[in-house]
């Protein structure tokens, strides 16, 4: 009998304790700072990095050492497991996508792959999602399909009030980063399965608020009339929030289908402080 185990990693904002709770799994991915390597989510915490940032400090990010995914895959077919679905940050920022397809290889177990083509609470929400399906006993393969039916309407508009840090981190030209403060130009960004899972930007306007606008009218096109999961995501950006949510809600979505989450360690590290975003799922 097939058993099946879910991998995601830390740019879900999984920690290890829900993890464990869940009955799930998480991989640590790797932020460096001041010549300092931690493991995010164990070594280091949310709130500690928004501290280095307030320091004004650009962390760097890493996939986990590849010694490191081939442990949690050996440890998971130790427990009896004989599938992994796993999950992890798009493959458009990150590689631990194809270390994770080597590992599986050399643990000799049957991997089923899951690119959600954005991070931080749309991989949280498909990787809980995952994990009821394997409650209730579902096949892999079912598993993936509906995550990928479910992922292919998903979306992630990203408004970003640093831009230095996603200048740093090779996801917006230092000429593009220029021009934009120098003009007050406000980038908005998208995140998605048509752009193939990396940092693209969707248009450019003059105040946070036209951003914002232009953020909900463009998520509100595709997801009208649709049951949906809203997820306001933010490093300590609390007042952009309350604006987003209050402007969803104007729109005629419940309050109820809407939630509020710090944005994880790692993708922080990106997107510097005071970043807010914007995602939608549809609800399985």
């Amino acid at each position: 009998m097939r058993k099946i185990a879910i991998l995601t990693d830390s740019g879900s904002g999984i920690s290890q304790k829900e993890a464990n709770e869940l009955g799930m799994f998480v991989l640590p991915l790797l932020v460096m700072v001041d010549g300092k390597t931690y493991q995010d989510g164990v070594e280091i915490q949310l709130n500690e990095l928004y501290t280095m940032l307030e320091e004004k400090k650009h962390p760097k990010t890493s996939t986990p050492l590849y010694q490191s995914i081939e442990n949690i895959l050996v440890k998971i077919k130790n427990l009896g497991y004989t599938d992994v679905v796993a999950l992890p940050l798009t493959s458009g920022l990150s590689s631990t996508f194809q270390s994770i397809t080597i590992a599986a290889q050399e643990a000799n177990i049957n991997l089923h792959l899951v690119d959600v083509y954005s991070t931080c609470m749309i991989q949280n929400h498909c990787a809980r999602l995952a994990q009821k399906y394997v409650n209730q006993n579902k096949e892999a393969e079912f598993i993936v399909n509906e995550l990928n039916r479910v992922i292919e309407l998903s979306n992630t508009i990203i408004l970003p009030n640093d831009l230095d840090y996603l200048k740093q981190g090779g996801r917006l030209t230092p000429l593009a980063a220029s021009l934009a403060n120098m003009f007050k130009i406000r980038p908005v960004l998208q995140l998605n399965q048509s752009v193939l899972g990396k940092i693209d930007v969707l248009n450019k306007v003059r105040t946070d608020r036209k951003a914002l606008e232009l953020a909900i009218d463009t998520l509100d096109q595709t997801f009208k009339g649709k049951n949906v999961r809203i997820y306001i995501i933010h490093s300590a950006a609390d007042e952009r929030c309350e604006m987003a949510k209050e402007l969803l809600m104007s729109k005629g979505y419940s309050e109820s289908s809407i939630s509020i989450h710090a944005i994880a360690a790692v993708i922080a590290s990106h997107t510097g402080l005071d970043c807010l975003g914007i995602q939608f799922i549809v609800e399985d």
